[in-house]
């Protein structure tokens, strides 16, 4: 995953232009898919938006120019003030099956030194939120540049808010303690924030 985080005081005017370029920049790149992110809570600073791009493959994300003309041309046309705050590359060690068009999530970036340990708990978790009727999906990265280079981020999504919230008011649960509980002094909680993301464009 290519994520670039931007900062504008023009939420709504730069989500216009995501969503009119999306499909001209992800042909372009050779994306999967791309769209956009919102912080609704935990915001590292407010105005910040995500724009972020999937890839088949590392090679294939490593491989592109991000600044190709094609490209150029479409960031020309933002009209939007906004600042990039910062540009890195993820790797997805754990995809969701599939994207919707609009969804709710949270996402919590976490340090390790059991990766291992911390992805089967999480699978573990996974299984039993879907066994339980949360209609859950989760997604899972590990920063390849930048400051969370090394660092996971769990991203746990619904496309009904309600659904996440229930998933949420689970943790207080045994069963949910229970699986976290194994890791308990194996990771460090960094920064937790819940988002609406948006998917403007998928490959046919």
């Amino acid at each position: 995953m290519n994520l670039i985080t931007i900062n504008t005081p023009d939420g709504a005017g730069y989500a216009e232009w995501a969503k009119n370029s999306a499909p001209v920049l992800g042909k372009a790149n050779g994306a999967m898919a791309m769209g956009l992110c919102s912080p609704t809570s935990g915001a590292e600073v407010m105005g910040d938006h995500y724009l972020w791009s999937f890839f088949d493959s590392q090679k294939t994300a490593w491989q592109t120019d991000p600044m190709n003309p094609v490209v150029a041309q479409e960031v020309s046309k933002m009209k939007v003030k906004r600042t990039v705050r910062s540009w890195d590359n993820w790797r997805i060690v754990r995809a969701a099956e599939s994207l919707t068009d609009q969804g709710y999530y949270y996402n919590l970036w976490v340090s390790t030194d059991n990766l291992a340990g911390y992805l089967k708990a999480l699978d573990e978790l996974q299984e039993e939120l879907v066994e339980r009727g949360f209609d859950i999906t989760m997604q899972v990265f590990v920063g390849d540049t930048g400051r969370m280079s090394g660092k996971v981020m769990v991203s746990l999504g619904s496309s009904d808010a309600a659904v996440l919230g229930a998933a949420m008011d689970a943790r207080t649960e045994p069963w949910f303690g229970k699986i976290l509980g194994r890791l308990e002094g194996n990771r460090e909680y960094l920064h937790g924030f819940s988002m609406t993301c948006r998917t403007f464009y998928q490959q046919n």
